[in-house]
This record gives structure tokens, sequence and C-alpha cells, in this order.
């Protein structure tokens, strides 16, 4: 794997993340007060303690000029001018805020906040109190009556501005951690599904391109054992079939004799010993020859993709399931749905692995029983489907149905199932890309084998048949 020079640390990153979260922060801030500046210096909104200036700007004219003149109280400033007495003369409060400010020059009222203030000023003739707020207004008095307070706008604004640039910087954090993530990720996925020839990309984190390194590493050294495992299967295949076709030949010389005994004068005791003898000769040819298919099938095929004529490869497995249904006198029915006119597969492949589950119905059905054939086309894949009228799979066999050697129980035993034929058929199926599902049939009570395989099959590769 080939690594850039030039890459980050985690460390450098996450310092930059905090940089632009900080750097994010000031602008969040800087900008609304800015904004804030602006207004102030186009006159839109005053200054915090502009009501408190003017008011004690305008504080010696209120409190000598004669007569009273309302015109000197500053806008921003509401006003209650009373006697002496505290008799009220004139006022622009309402009834509560008067009441207030009367209060507080009296000394019996103090505000709740500190920027609700008063102003008492004393005349000759009696006192203005002037009342005022510190903090920020707008100059446009529909202004102050519909929009939120300056300072509190302010902060709300300042706030938000935080968490959205937060939220903006760290999603773009995460997407630049994950984009350096992903070939991490792809790696670990193509090993997951077992993909073993492909490049590993670089990231652009030192930490991460640690980690790829020892991934590099690890596949390299898993590739190199699948392969010599699969070699030594291989040759362990190879050693067993050629031990298989050795055995052939004692089996047939033991057979042949066999046979000229039985044609020769013997007692009953020894007719009967003989007829054992070929019996069990004629088990050990089946079962050396599912032996040596089932090496065949595991030592690999060369798939031979070819355009089959559907219609005619269906009708050839017709013609096979009525001869071997002839010796117990069983029923088969066809049944042909939605099919294409061609489709690409291995034409002797697929339909010994079709046959295969066909002859295991066979065997599994009663005399004068029914076995039945589908075949359709269901979207882009070709589905053969095969049910017999036995006495069904057990929950045993569901689980190991496609399991080399299995036997199943008493249920679907025969003499002449030695637990390759599913085996075979299930190795040949994923030759094609395809699927076969064992399960019982919900309408005769029997077994019921789905084989799926695509209309349009693939090339497969020898990574894809070392895995089978």
């Amino acid at each position: 794997m080939a690594i850039r020079k030039r890459f980050s640390s985690l460390k450098i990153v996450f310092l930059e993340y905090l940089f632009a979260i900080a750097l994010m922060l000031v602008l969040a801030l800087v900008i609304p007060y800015s904004l804030f500046s602006v207004g102030m210096s186009t006159g839109l909104y005053t200054y915090a303690n502009s009501s408190e200036v003017q008011a004690k700007n305008m504080e010696p004219k209120i409190a000598t000029v004669k007569p009273f003149d309302s015109k000197l109280i500053p806008a921003s400033c509401t006003y209650v001018y009373v006697s002496v007495n505290y008799i009220v003369l004139q006022s622009n409060m309402d009834k509560s805020e008067m009441e207030n400010a009367i209060s507080y020059a009296e000394g019996k009222y103090s505000p709740a906040t500190p920027d609700d203030c008063y102003l008492p000023i004393k005349r000759e003739d009696g006192i203005c109190i002037l009342h005022y707020y510190i903090g920020s207004r707008y100059t446009v008095g529909w202004m102050n009556s519909t929009l939120p307070n300056i300072n509190k706008l302010l902060v709300v604004v300042c706030i938000a501005n935080c968490l959205v640039g937060c939220f903006i910087v760290t999603t773009l954090f995460a997407k630049h951690l994950r984009k350096q993530l992903q070939p991490l990720m792809d790696a670990t996925q193509k090993i997951k599904e077992k993909d073993l020839d492909f490049e590993i990309r670089p990231s652009g984190i030192q930490e991460f391109n640690h980690i790829l390194l020892s991934i590099s590493d690890m596949k390299s050294e898993l590739k190199l054992s699948l392969e010599q495992q699969w070699r030594m299967e291989q040759t362990k295949k190879e050693q067993t079939s050629a031990l298989a076709h050795d055995i052939k030949t004692p089996l047939t010389i033991i057979r042949g004799n066999a046979e000229l005994l039985r044609d020769s004068q013997l007692t009953d005791e020894q007719q009967k010993y003989t007829n054992y003898i070929l019996k069990n000769a004629a088990r050990m040819e089946r079962y050396l020859k599912m032996l040596i298919n089932l090496t065949q099938v595991e030592a690999g095929y060369s798939v031979d993709l070819q355009k089959i004529d559907t219609k005619r490869f269906v009708k050839g497995l017709e013609d096979q399931a009525n001869g071997l249904a002839t010796a117990k006198q069983l029923e088969v029915a066809l049944i042909q749905k939605d099919l294409p006119q061609e489709f690409t597969a291995d034409s002797d492949l697929l339909g010994r692995a079709i046959m295969n589950v066909v002859s295991n119905a066979v065997d599994y059905s009663p005399e004068h029983g029914k076995i039945s054939i589908s075949a359709e086309a269901v979207g882009k894949h070709m589905i053969f489907c095969i049910v017999d009228s036995g006495k069904g799979f057990s929950q045993e066999d569901l689980k190991n149905a496609t399991s080399q050697f299995y036997m199943g129980d008493k249920n679907r035993s025969a003499d002449t199932h030695f637990g390759i034929g599913l085996s075979i058929t299930d190795a040949i199926i994923k030759l094609h890309h395809g699927s076969l599902k064992v399960e019982n049939s919900t309408e005769t009570g029997g077994g019921r084998v789905t084989i799926k395989i695509p209309l349009q099959v693939k090339t497969t590769s020898m990574t894809e048949m070392r895995r089978i």
C-alpha cells in the first residue's frame, strides 16, 4: 500500500477543529456586535446610558425654569410633576408608574432591578420626578413596542450564532473525518466479504494509515494462508479422488468374481452370501461414484456459460425425471410459467444439480406417489422448484441438508443417499451466483427444494470458486 508523504495526525486534526470552533465563536460574537455598533452610529438605537445622560444634562434647566416646562423632559424619560405636598400637577406616567415614582421621592420605594431608575429634581414650587431605563433603546417609537429589547436580542442572536456555527463546523469536521475513515471502512468490508484481491487506499491521517498498513499486512498474510490451505485441500481432494479410482479396480474384481460364483452350483447358504457380496459391492460403487463427484465439485469447475434454450432445457429435465420415476410408478407434474426464451448458465452443471434434487425427490417419495417440477422466471432470476410426496424434512434436516455427508433422519433416509447430493447441488448453484432453499411443502407435506439463479450469470472467478 502506497502511503502519501504528507499527512496529518489526529492531534493536528482535532487542534484544527478546536481552532475552527474558536474562530467560529469569535465571528458569532463579533458580527452581531459590529451590526450593533453600526446601528449606534446610524442612530437606529441609543447607547445604554443615553437616557441617564440626557436626564442629568437637563436637570439644571428643569430645576430652575419658571414656570415648569414639560418640553424640557427628554423623550426617553417619563415624568410626574408634584407640589411640595406631593399633589400631582402634571404627568405622562400611568397610575402604577406614578405611584412608584412618588413613593421613590418619599423614600418608600426601591426599584426591583438596577436598570430601572428614578431621578427626583427639586424645584422651588415642587418636585419633578423622571423615570428612565438603563439600556439601549430604539430611536423609533414603534420599534420599542414591537421588537424585543435590544440587549436581550443581542444576547439571543449571539447564542444562536454560536450554536449554528458550532453545528456547521462539527458537521464539516465529521464529514472530513468520515472521508479519511472511508479507506479503513472499505478495507474491513472487503475482508468481511472474503474478497482479498483489492488495493487499500491510503488515508490523510497518520494514525489511520498505521491501521491500514496493519490491515494490508494482515490481508496479505491471510491471502497467503488461504491460498496454502486451498492448495492443501486441493491436494487432499486429488488424493481422495485418486484413491477412489484405485479402489474401483479391486472392487470390480470382487464384483466380477461374485457374479461368477452366483452363476455356479452353490448351496442356498452360499448363494445368500454371494448375493450379499454383490449387493454391498454395488453400494460401495455408488459410494465411490458420489465421492468422485464430490471431489470434482470441490476442486472447482470451469464454468462454461452459454445461452440455453429454456423450453428445451426444461423438457430435458422432464424426460429424465420420468425415467427416474418409472421404477416407483411416480407421477411427474411439470409446471411452466412466464419462461423466457433463453437464459445464461452452464447447461451440464445446472442440469446435474437439478437432477440431483429430482433423484432425491424420487427416492423419498412412496410408490405411486407424485413429484412436481416447476420452472418460472421472476424478475431477473430463473427459479426451479422440486416438490416430493414423502414425509418431509425434519428440523435437523432443514439445518444440515446441504452439509457434506449428512445422512438425515430415518424418515428421509434411503440406501441411495449418502449426504452428498444436495451438497453437490449447492456448490454448483453457488458457482452460478444463485441460492438453494430447503423446506417442507405446505401442500403435500413432503420436501420442497427451490433453486434460484440469475437469468444472466456472470463469469465465476477463481477466488469465488475457492470460496465454494
